[in-house]
């Protein structure tokens, strides 16, 4: 492995992962961050995001272009960049990204139309066009999840539908929004199963996951709990089956990248992918690596020029609990804490300046903060001390729901995930 003191690290970022440009600076000699602002009346605060942050170069459109030829590294760490990425890799420029495969998480039926062929088990999922045909949908049928391609995201997330009187308003809402397209939008229904939540979170080479990898439990907008995998005869059965079924694709597309995935298991232990995650997974997962991954600049940069690099994970356990504040949604966001724990808050949409750290308007998730451990209790212990030391104004932390997920990790070892 080369001195990364002596390289340079160009990062294109859709503005989620600029905790990836502070961690680089550690490494790399120098390092220029990249996030888009393509619209005709730019909003100032997305030219602005990574700005001031520790070993950053903030940069702008030309400026990433002209320094492509110097970049040792090009990190893309979210989705939605196949095309740039994909081109880049023709021209054999260094990339670091998920390129085609992002395809199994921004298209969803294409997801699961890759499970079903190969050999993994869905549960019942109807694929409906339009609002009309989803009102029907809707109307017939109870607990289904409801979620919508990456295209439409930005309209919804994906929710629970419990029944009809229960979903109205939300598919009302959506209808309004998306007024021209809403008989050609379309959606996909699964059904909501039993048991509990895990996944694990890989980085894969042409297939080949690297080792030590982390599995776990995550709450949405609480936290996620981890531990690390030394080799694949330690991965729990559910584990080995989902990339069994995902390392084809891969392999056609050559994916060198990290990717996460949302597994549901109940008492039978057959594993459903409910979804897999062809990006740097946040809040919590990323954060985690970026520590955990003691050689994490070294791993990226193995991903970008062809060399397989093991990542070296030093703890048993890892955990992320998020901090979130509706505060953030319409305007800039003053977020404090003690010096001396920057490398354990990883913050997201973010910026320095004169000292102080802003959340960015527009996005109510606005930081984890991690800890690494030996044992479940030290890393929960550290962790709800160290969110004691995080202020912003209307900064939200779910403690119990964080400690809920040792309930979580009880169960799981009943369905056979080892922890």
């Amino acid at each position: 492995m080369p001195n990364l003191s002596k390289k340079q690290a160009l990062i294109f970022d859709m503005g989620l992962f600029t905790e990836v440009a502070v961690r680089f600076a550690r490494d790399f000699g120098s390092v220029k961050y990249f996030n888009p602002n393509y619209e005709s009346f730019p909003k100032p605060f997305k030219e602005k995001t990574g700005e001031g942050l520790e070993g950053v170069e903030r940069i702008g459109e030309v400026e990433f272009w002209d320094s492509l030829d110097k970049a040792d590294i090009i990190m893309f760490p979210d989705n939605t960049c196949a095309g740039i990425v994909e081109y880049l890799k023709r021209y054999e420029y260094p990339v670091c990204g998920v390129g085609y495969a992002e395809k199994l998480e921004i298209n969803r039926w294409y997801g699961r139309t890759v499970q079903k062929d190969n050999g993994l088990p869905i549960q019942e999922t109807h694929k409906i066009t339009g609002m009309k045909a989803l009102e029907e949908f809707c109307k017939t049928h109870k607990n289904y999840f409801i979620k919508m391609d990456n295209s439409f995201r930005g309209v919804s997330e994906s929710f629970h539908h419990k029944n009809w009187k229960y979903s109205e308003p939300r598919i009302d809402s959506i209808s309004q929004k998306i007024t021209p397209y809403k008989e050609d939008v379309v959606f996909i229904c699964e059904e909501k199963l039993g048991g509990i939540e895990t996944g694990y979170d890989s980085i894969v080479f042409d297939g080949e996951q690297l080792f030590p990898m982390t599995g776990g439990y995550e709450r949405k907008g609480v936290g996620y709990i981890a531990r690390i995998y030394d080799k694949e005869a330690d991965l729990p059965d559910a584990f080995k089956t989902i990339h069994s079924g995902l390392e084809p694709e891969f392999k056609k597309c050559k994916t060198r990248f990290f990717y996460s995935t949302e597994i549901k298991i109940d008492k039978d232990r057959v594993p459903y992918l409910i979804d897999p995650t062809l990006r740097c997974a946040a809040p919590g997962v990323n954060a985690i690596q970026l520590e955990l991954i003691s050689n994490y600049s070294e791993v990226c940069y193995g991903l970008a020029v062809g060399i397989k690099v093991n990542p070296i994970m030093k703890h048993k356990y890892a955990a992320a609990m998020a901090l979130e504040s509706s505060e953030a949604k319409d305007g800039w966001l003053n977020v404090t804490f003690p010096k001396e724990m920057r490398q354990w808050v990883k913050l997201r949409m973010a910026i320095n300046h004169g000292g102080d750290y802003y959340a960015v308007p527009g996005f109510d998730s606005i930081c984890s903060v991690v800890a690494l451990g030996d044992s479940i209790k030290d890393v929960v212990n550290t962790v709800k001390e160290r969110v004691k030391e995080i202020h912003a104004t209307g900064i939200e932390a779910d403690v119990g729901d964080f400690e809920a997920i040792i309930d979580d990790v009880n169960l799981g070892k009943q369905y056979g995930i080892s922890f």
